[in-house]
């Protein structure tokens, strides 16, 4: 039996704790569970051959909590093929503690989720290390990293007088000796890498295509040597050296594309400043940024970068926010108004508080996200994972058949040597493996530009299947700023005192319409509230100056039997001009109603045309009655709505519209839209601050402009495509490149080694360069 302590968050009480025994419990191998409310924790004991930490995590999970987890991020960068990514990924989540392990072959990154107590970054980086790898943790990358192009320099140089010995120095004394000489530097020191990689994969049963090219150059050096001290025939030196000069030449390609690919990241990185201002006292001090604390003054000049997350304390002025919302034209900012970290200070000079540093700023947050992100895998990649884990071995058959196969016919052993390594060596599976992680990382860094954040290639698929849009109406498609526009009595009392009663019974209260009734009623002193109640979805009641008052729409008339009398004329045509009316009534009478409305956002009514351009059903969702509902509607162009449904039912319209076939995205506010943004396909959070982490949304757009959506979609869709042109690309060239690697076209193409790597090297570029087209991609 094993013992095991986990913090978990989001318990409230003791029926949590209980809850969560009673789950932990149930599964079988748990032996015991006790779960601490005072210290947010559980003790678990188990049999870890019947379960394991990720199961543990999954219950927990599914009681409502969170098991307490960080995600560390680590660089590899000697990962060189999808074989690679497999053996670390299940290398990783061996580790007792590990719920997940991500590793992206485009980006070299790896993202993984642990729970800190049980299993240390320490631990992570040294399971990395005994699989012979050479892990870096995020935060240490920026040093000396290896230069591809210092080994292909190097092949090179040997490489051409090899070439021109080869095939011009026929009558030269000693060829094959000098060949020998040139050749074996290049085979054992600039091919140090596939035979050190051919060593660390086999040794841990995952054979990469270190081995393909270790086995392919030793194929003929070997044979070459033979020939040059033991035997007479032909030498093939310049085969092995300029294989190993042309998959260098393809690595060093390769990793040109995908730094080019992630500059996205590296920008957002390059944001944050290494120092700031801060002043203390009467002195201002050049301090690193890991020594700020939260509350500490920083004074921003103009020009400078904002470090941190902060408030103005004194001081106007334009911020760039371009590079963490997308937000192309400089924001105002003055007293008392939030600033974020990465953005830019335009003219004025501004002394700033603290209030969130380091991991917490929305730019680490967003950096964090994103890497996140691009580590997740698509649906479709894992079909390539599935072709890549097979793919060494059945190339390795393959080349043995090929070889046979010509030996049978009667060419002759160093023709069939030839083709053999051509197959090794054009058989790399690099392509494959970089088709969906390329294009997800070009296409997720383009879209953190934009201020679009894209959780992962999951979401991506699901956006391609996506039939209907809905729409939060409040705060989404709408300001989210009420405004008072009309006050009407019936007689009873006056309009001051019909609004001053409003405002009484919503004081408190920070519902976005009862907002608007105290703002109207501002200046007004307000009446004593008491035995106040709340009525989602339809309204409020309590005692007003001692006397039953009710404040609401028709569906809080009708649960007190309270009458209209002669109001249901004018309210129908308040609703009917799109104005949200609460009915006020006093003593048991209506006493008059109010009008509000929240005027549409900007370009609300372009977004709707674009998406019904795009083929997507558009419906709008919203507590509102029908005439209210149907007049927004009307004016921005959608053709559906769904009326009177209170936040608490919203996630159930949105399983309700899945259950009739339709693949749904719902936009909304981050926070109060949580549970239709988790029941949607997709979910779409729009302004959501900068609680980037916490966001329900599958897509975050970082500014409340309704173009991201439709940008948002749109990107998606192309990055998809993208995705799956690689797929095709890549899958075509091992089709078609193996079997003539192996002689179906002979005599008439005879794929030399050389030529065979050349194209090997190629293929990942072309891959990796087809999706670095979506650099190009212009917000809609």
């Amino acid at each position: 039996m094993r013992k095991t302590s986990i913090k978990i968050e989001g318990m409230h009480c003791a029926t949590c704790s209980l809850t969560i025994e009673k789950a932990l419990k149930s599964v079988e191998g748990i032996k015991n569970a006790e779960v601490s409310l005072a210290s947010n924790s559980a003790v678990v004991e188990y049999d870890p051959h019947k379960v394991d930490f990720r199961r543990i995590a999954k219950t927990v999970s599914d009681s409502g909590y969170k098991v307490v987890t960080e995600k560390t991020v680590i660089e590899v960068e000697d990962i060189r093929c999808a074989s690679c990514v497999k053996a670390i990924e299940e290398e990783l989540v061996k580790l007792e503690g590990v719920i997940s392990a991500n590793v992206n072959l485009a980006t070299k990154l790896v993202v993984v989720e642990h729970d800190p107590q049980i299993t240390s970054v320490g631990r992570l980086e040294k399971a990395i290390k005994d699989l012979g790898y050479t892990p870096r943790l995020r935060e240490e990358v920026g040093g000396k990293k290896p230069k591809q192009i210092h080994n292909f320099m190097f092949a090179l140089v040997l490489a051409v007088p090899t070439l021109l010995i080869s095939m011009l120095g026929m009558g030269i004394p000693y060829r094959e000796f000098i060949l020998f000489a040139l050749a074996t530097p290049v085979q054992f020191w600039a091919g140090r890498s596939f035979y050190r990689g051919s060593y660390k994969s086999i040794k841990h049963g995952s054979p990469n295509m270190d081995v393909l090219v270790a086995l392919g150059t030793s194929a003929a050096y070997l044979y070459s040597v033979y020939n040059t001290f033991f035997a007479t025939g032909d030498v093939y030196y310049e085969a092995s050296v300029l294989l190993i000069t042309f998959v260098l030449l393809g690595k060093y390609l390769e990793d040109m594309a995908k730094s080019r690919a992630s500059v996205a990241i590296r920008k957002l990185i390059e944001l944050q400043p290494k120092t700031a201002t801060v002043v203390r006292g009467d002195k201002e001090a050049q301090i690193p940024l890991d020594e700020i604390a939260v509350g500490d003054v920083l004074m921003i000049k103009p020009g400078e970068i904002i470090p941190i997350d902060g408030r103005i304390l004194e001081g106007k002025s334009s911020v760039d926010e371009s590079m963490v919302t997308g937000e192309s034209i400089p924001v105002d900012r003055a007293e008392d108004d939030d600033v974020i970290s990465g953005t830019q200070n335009q003219n004025g000079l501004l002394r700033i508080e603290a209030t969130k540093i380091g991991k917490d700023t929305f730019l680490s947050q967003i950096i964090q996200f994103v890497e996140e992100a691009q580590a997740k895998k698509a649906p479709i990649q894992r079909f390539a994972d599935r072709v890549a884990s097979y793919f060494v071995p059945a190339i390795i058959i393959i080349a043995a058949v090929t070889f046979a196969a010509w030996i049978f016919r009667g060419m002759g052993f160093e023709f069939a040597m030839i083709m053999a390594v051509s197959v090794l060596v054009i058989a790399c599976p690099c392509a494959l493996g970089l088709a969906t992680p390329a294009a997800i990382m070009v296409g997720l860094g383009k879209g953190a530009e934009l201020g679009i954040l894209i959780k992962g290639g999951d979401v991506l698929e699901n956006v391609q299947r996506l039939t209907t849009v809905v729409f939060d109406k409040t705060g989404t498609l709408t300001m989210g700023r009420p405004k008072v526009v009309e006050v009407v009595s019936a007689g009873i009392i006056k309009k001051d005192e019909v609004l001053k009663i409003a405002a009484s019974l919503e004081k408190g209260s920070e519902h976005p319409l009862a907002r608007a009734i105290i703002e109207a009623a501002s200046g007004q002193p307000l009446y004593e509230l008491m035995d106040f109640e709340a009525y989602p979805g339809e309204g409020v009641r309590g005692k007003v100056n001692g006397k039953d008052s009710f404040l609401g729409n028709r569906k809080l008339l009708e649960r007190f039997s309270l009458k209209m009398e002669d109001f249901d004329q004018k309210l129908a045509a308040m609703e009917a001009e799109g104005k949200t009316s609460s009915i006020v009534s006093y003593e048991g009478k209506v006493a008059g109603m109010i009008g509000i409305t929240d005027t549409p956002k900007p370009h609300s009514d372009e977004v709707i045309s674009d998406l019904k351009a795009d083929g997507l059903e558009v419906i709008m969702l919203t507590g509102d009655n029908s005439r209210v509902a149907k007049a927004i509607s009307a004016e921005l162009g959608i053709d559906r709505f769904i009326a009177g449904v209170p936040p608490n039912e919203k996630a159930d319209v949105i399983s309700k519209l899945q259950s009739e076939g339709k693949v749904v995205a719902m936009v909304g506010d981050g926070i109060n839209d949580a549970p239709a943004l988790t029941q949607a396909d997709v979910g779409i959070a729009i302004g959501s601050g900068t609680e980037i982490a916490k966001e329900a949304g599958g897509i975050i757009l970082t500014k409340e402009d309704l173009t991201g959506v439709a940008s948002a979609l749109r990107l998606s869709r192309r990055t998809v495509s993208k995705i799956k042109q690689n797929m095709f690309w890549a899958l075509i060239y091992n089709s078609a490149g193996i079997p003539i690697a192996a002689g179906v076209l002979y005599p008439y193409i005879v794929l030399r080694p050389e030529i065979a790597a050349l194209a090997m090297a190629l293929s990942s570029v072309s891959v990796v360069t087809n999706s670095l087209l979506l650099r190009r991609y212009r917000q809609a």
